[in-house]
């Protein structure tokens, strides 16, 4: 099976400066909750997280993970992108922070400075969230396997795994 990762911008109403994620959540409680729960997940599946306390604006990432997908790139840039933000938090609004990532994964930052400045790759990402929306999709990750069934959220790897043996399977027997 083949993974086409497409853009989607989550949430389009978060300022392009960002937005703190206790403003977000609305009250301190409730966002050190959401932090700890994501920072406790992770760290089950062996990641470390560190929860940036600006939520950024996605934008500009996604713009430049298209201009890699395009210009060469993108394979290395794409889990740099989810490193830099939560790993090592990141603001992934920001263009500078975006082309140093770049750089560090072989990709132009240069020319790629220079398509964020022009916001070349801004209406792509616009019309691909906007047929993702109409397509009913309103999550991240949301996979669509043959067939059209979709597995929306993160999930455990086992659901993967039985998911996708289980379309092969249906798959062979066709």
């Amino acid at each position: 099976m083949d993974v086409e990762w497409r853009p989607f911008e989550l949430h389009p109403e978060t300022p392009a400066t960002g937005a703190h994620l206790l403003g977000r959540l609305g009250n301190p409680a409730r966002a050190a909750a959401y932090a700890l729960n994501i920072v406790t997940l992770a760290e089950e599946s062996g990641l470390t997280v560190r929860m940036p306390p600006v939520v950024a604006n996605s934008h500009l990432a996604l713009e430049a993970a298209e201009f890699a997908r395009e210009h060469g790139g993108f394979d290395a840039l794409h889990p740099a992108l989810f490193r830099g933000y939560f790993a090592e938090g990141r603001d992934l609004g920001d263009p500078d922070a975006l082309c140093d990532i770049a750089r560090s994964c072989g990709v132009d930052d240069q020319r790629l400075r220079q398509a964020l400045a022009d916001r070349s790759y801004a209406g792509r990402i616009d019309d691909i969230t906007r047929a993702a929306r109409e397509d009913e999709v309103v999550s991240t990750p949301t996979l669509i396997y043959e067939g059209g069934f979709r597995l929306v959220g993160a999930q455990e790897y086992a659901v993967f795994a039985s998911i996708t043996s289980r379309l092969l399977a249906r798959r062979a027997g066709a």
